[in-house]
């Protein structure tokens, strides 16, 4: 299963990125992570083509994996 970039900010002005299966699967996470403001933090979220230094690895429910030792 090849695994997706997503970046997203909240507060404002803040980038977090995660890896995903899908764009539903970031979208539950941000519900999960940010349940009285997702929909403002929604709109910040976008695809990216490769990897900052830090990054969340997400299953297909939307929940975060271990990090990956590699």
């Amino acid at each position: 299963m090849e695994l997706k970039k997503y970046r997203y900010e909240f507060p404002p002005m803040e980038a977090h990125f995660v890896e995903a299966p899908s764009p539903r699967a970031v979208v539950e996470f941000l519900k999960r992570t940010y349940p009285h403001n997702w929909d403002e933090v929604l709109p910040t979220m976008v695809e990216i083509p490769e990897w900052p230094r830090y990054w969340k690895t997400l299953d297909q429910d939307g929940r975060p994996l271990p990090p990956n030792k590699s």
